[in-house]
């Protein structure tokens, strides 16, 4: 046990490795790129791959049989701020290009990929690797074709060493799913471009220092900024197979974020996040001051809340904190994780708690019922609007260029199909269209109930479960609140060492008595939920929400996962969006507790004053 431990630390270190330095390279700020260099890096990419497809290959070796090229472009603004004083601003000519190279060796049925392997520090190896591979801002030809060919060369000898470490791998052994390592989709040409969007810099460092103010000065907020980032991002991706595009979707997110402890010394913390798709669409500021008023007021009302002691019995989860729990805990278990073959000792048990903390719970199970029979789920990106809410998981094609198109994912609670990308995995011989970054993401997803309730009925039945049990009260959650996407890898991080559930905090949670009096608690944290615990829905709303979350990919330990990781983190920072449309839910049995941690002490004395 404490061989294989070890080897998960080495493995934690390595991803971490890659985390930090996407980061520095993704804060590196150079000169703008004119408009016109588009297609001198189509030209460059189109006849480095004609060349690499018909001239690549060492020795007597295997050619490549599938090669794809993908160049981020990420442009745009950033700019932060609180209390009124700014704490950063970025230029919005600032520019950043970042190659991603894929090469193939074998053939569709067994390839290269698919195959955990020691990863390599040799000089000239860990570049590839990892996919840190920049391009020139300038427009230079020659240049691109030059660290293409650089990045391609790469590539294609570490795909040859991971194909001879398969094969020698599986030797003596089958392999662990008999399935092809890639499918075969249709080629398109589509192109999703949008107009840049041009916001002023002295306008967006206007709005984030009146904003950060009205946050700072409410009572009881220990610390709090406000962001705003106008991402102005390009993808230009070719493959061997004739798929090509052009993609831009520019977004203008606005992030509020504060921070204090409660009397006792509790932790609390809430953000709120706004998108839109152009400066046109921008609320009235006094709208955004609102919203984020109504932050720190949930704050400073849970600061003096009671703590939660424990508590086994029906929950409901009301609005947005249904579209948040079904999002975190369930949406995942939908993505198909293919359990890739290795040849390192001790790392499939590994993957195999990394896997099911990340996604992908349900993989195996098509046909298997994961929800009441009353409710199916869809996965649509051709949407744009549900009713008058925009969705923002939408797209034409995906990463790879397969054409989006809705899939029934359940029906009548019975798993159909699971969200995939091109790499097969059990009952999901083809891609769903759901590839973005580094793997299969929802993208507008919509939970169906053909038996959904008023509010009051919801509530009636709340109740009614409560009575059943012979409780004194039961719990309504409004909304869980920040961190999120922390507390995702946070997860998966503590799954793959062992340490089991860890739990998840709730922001807004009430006790609802027989009368229908309601006592807001702090402290609360769901325990020993996952994507099972959804069958124990009792009842859902008529109603739904639209809401809104940064997803965090799918991780994966496989050769094709990490050479691309690094590539895409750098160039894209921010993890793509999924829209969830949720109805409130009722589960009929889930546990909460107290923090198990112990809580550190208050400041000594009260903030200074935001403003004057």
């Amino acid at each position: 046990m404490k061989r294989r431990s070890g080897r998960a630390r080495v493995w934690v270190v390595v991803l971490l490795g890659v985390l930090g330095t996407a980061a520095v390279a993704a804060q590196q700020q150079p000169n703008a790129v004119a408009k016109d260099g588009d297609d001198t890096i189509r030209r460059a990419m189109r006849d480095e791959l004609a060349r690499s497809m018909e001239k690549l290959q060492l020795a007597q070796l295997d050619r490549p049989y599938f090669i794809a090229y993908r160049v981020r472009e990420s442009r745009g603004l950033e700019v932060g701020a609180t209390c009124g004083s700014l704490m950063g601003s970025s230029s919005e000519d600032s520019v950043t290009r970042t190659l991603s190279v894929e090469v193939r060796v074998g053939d569709y049925n067994f390839d290269n990929t698919n195959f955990i392997s020691r990863p390599s520090f040799s000089p000239g190896t860990i570049r590839p690797q990892f996919g840190f591979n920049a391009l020139p801002i300038d427009d230079d030809y020659l240049e691109f074709r030059r660290q293409i060919w650089l990045a391609t060369d790469g590539a294609y000898k570490q795909a040859l060493e991971q194909l001879a470490g398969k094969k020698a791998a599986l030797q003596n052994r089958t392999r662990a799913e008999d399935l092809p390592d890639f499918s075969k989709e249709s080629t398109t040409q589509i192109p999703e471009t949008a107009p840049a969007i041009r916001m002023e810099r002295t306008r967006a460092e206007a709005m984030v220092r009146e904003l950060s103010r009205v946050l700072g000065a409410m009572p009881g907020i220990n610390s709090s900024s406000v962001s705003l980032s106008v991402g102005n991002g390009r993808t230009f991706y070719l493959n061997s197979e004739g798929t090509e595009f052009e993609k831009s979707r520019p977004l203008i997110t606005i992030s509020a974020e504060a921070a204090t402890q409660a009397v006792d010394g509790l932790k609390l913390s809430d953000s709120d996040r706004f998108y839109f798709r152009s400066v046109e669409v921008l609320p009235p500021r006094e709208a955004l001051a609102e919203r984020i008023r109504g932050l720190a007021a949930r704050l400073e009302s849970l600061r003096n809340a009671p703590l939660l002691a424990r508590y086994n019995g029906p929950v409901l989860f009301e609005g947005r904190a249904a579209a948040e729990v079904f999002g975190e805990q369930f949406a995942p278990a939908l993505i198909g994780q293919r359990k890739p073959d290795t040849g390192v000792p001790g790392m499939a048990a590994v993957f195999e708690r990394f896997s099911q903390a990340g996604g992908g719970a349900f993989s195996g199970k098509i046909g298997a019922r994961v929800l009441p029979d009353s409710m199916s789920v869809v996965d649509n990106p051709t949407l744009a609007a549900y009713g008058n809410e925009p969705l923002f998981g939408g797209y034409k094609t995906d990463a790879d260029g397969v054409l989006a198109h809705e899939t029934r994912v359940i029906e009548g609670g019975i798993l159909k199909t699971l969200l995939n990308g091109r790499t097969p995995v059990e009952g999901v011989a083809h891609s769903t269209g759901n590839r973005r970054g580094t793997g299969a993401i929802p993208s507008n997803m919509i939970v169906e109930s053909s038996e959904g309730l008023g509010a009051a009925e919801l509530r009636s039945k709340l109740l009614e479960l409560v009575k059943k049990r012979g409780l004194e009260f039961g719990i309504v959650v409004r909304e869980l609140g920040s961190g999120s996407t922390t507390e995702q890898f946070m997860a998966v991080f503590s799954s793959m060492m062992g340490r089991g559930d860890a739990g998840r905090d709730l922001l807004l949670a009430y006790k609802v008595y027989p009368d229908g009096r309601e006592e807001l608690i702090r402290g609360a944290r769901l325990s020993g939920m996952t994507a099972e615990s959804f069958k124990g829905i009792v009842a859902a709303s008529k109603e739904a929400v639209v809401f809104h979350n940064q997803q965090m990919p799918r991780f994966n330990l496989s050769s094709a996962f990490l050479s691309s990781f690094g590539a895409e983190m750098a160039a894209s920072p921010s993890l793509p969006l999924a829209s969830y449309v949720v109805p409130s839910l009722l589960f009929e049995d889930l546990s909460l507790t107290k923090p198990a941690r112990e809580l550190p002490k208050p400041p000594f004395s009260e903030p200074p004053p935001c403003t004057q």
